[in-house]
């Protein structure tokens, strides 16, 4: 029987679209045992339950033992509450997959390499960003070649944080892709191609003033920001009111995230989202990068 511990994850990064992902420390658990016996059984801990159909740590799993030529295998999986928020931008979707793919790995006595189950994660999730960040920890460069990921990583400074602003109400990927139009101009191209090139070397050299430029986007911010109510104020206070190096929509939203330095201790008060006029509550939680990836342990 072993515990496995997936973390959330911010997608995107502003210009990013698709192709970054940074691990956070809000995480995912699951306990999966082995049952000789055959039989499958899933447990809910907490008030959260979701139907087998819905659940993608059983989906994950089934499919990986499918795949592998075991689809027989018995288990009792257990799902702890998470603290990962659902339907937030924060990831939730991929931790289930590889939590699930963990999952099965262990009732397949590691026969899964780590190649295969970020395949059938990539494919399941349909982009690499998340799932990949959820592997391997830290910011992740991914992509998609002749139907293969590729993907590396670069180190998270621990000078730098991460603050979730998030909302009380949901927005479902499905319909933030739906708002991102078919056709780019060269210009908007270019723009994120740029941005996205001075992002990546802002983290590496810790060059933290460039966020603010490098964190810009025009693939897909523009067109979600009218999905999520107050966001635009918040950004403006942010702005305005802060010290922050930067801010950018997490994933496909409503979440959204900026970055600040470890020392500095007057971003949430500088903010202060009870005095702008928003129709919804928003919280504040302050993250750090996950290093690790996602983890297992074995327990008695």
């Amino acid at each position: 029987m072993i515990k496995i511990k997936v973390p959330s994850t911010t997608a995107n990064l502003g210009p990013g679209f698709d192709c970054l992902g940074l691990a956070l420390d809000l995480y995912q658990e699951v306990i999966i045992d082995k049952a000789t016996d055959g039989q499958k059984q899933i447990v809910w801990e907490g008030d959260t339950l979701l139907p087998d159909d819905q659940n993608l740590v059983a989906i994950a799993l089934e499919r990986a033992l499918s795949e592998m030529g075991a689809p027989e295998a018995g288990y009792r999986l257990t799902m702890c509450p998470t603290e990962i928020p659902i339907s937030r931008g924060m990831g939730s979707s991929a931790a289930a997959i590889v939590a699930g793919l963990y999952a099965a790995n262990y009732l397949l006595d590691g026969k899964m390499s780590k190649t295969q189950m970020v395949d059938i994660a990539c494919d399941m999730e349909g982009h690499p960003d998340n799932v990949v960040a959820v592997f391997t920890g830290n910011l992740s460069i991914a992509l998609m070649s002749d139907g293969k990921p590729i993907y590396s990583t670069i180190g998270v400074p621990d000078d730098i944080v991460f603050k979730a602003i998030i909302p009380d109400f949901p927005l479902k990927t499905s319909a933030s892709r739906k708002a991102l139009p078919d056709v780019y101009t060269r210009a908007q191209c270019v723009h994120n191609i740029s941005r996205v090139s001075l992002l990546i070397h802002a983290f590496h050299a810790r060059e933290y003033a460039l966020l603010k430029t490098a964190l810009h986007d025009e693939i897909h911010e523009p067109y979600r920001l009218p999905l999520i109510e107050g966001a635009p104020l918040i950004f403006e206070a942010i702005k305005s009111n802060t010290q922050a190096y930067g801010a950018f929509i997490s994933g496909a939203g409503p979440t959204l995230m900026a970055i600040t330095s470890r020392f500095d201790d007057t971003f949430d008060k500088a903010l202060n989202l009870d005095a702008l006029p928003l129709n919804h509550r928003w919280k504040i939680i302050t993250l750090q990068a996950n290093k690790t990836g996602a983890t297992y342990e074995y327990m008695e």
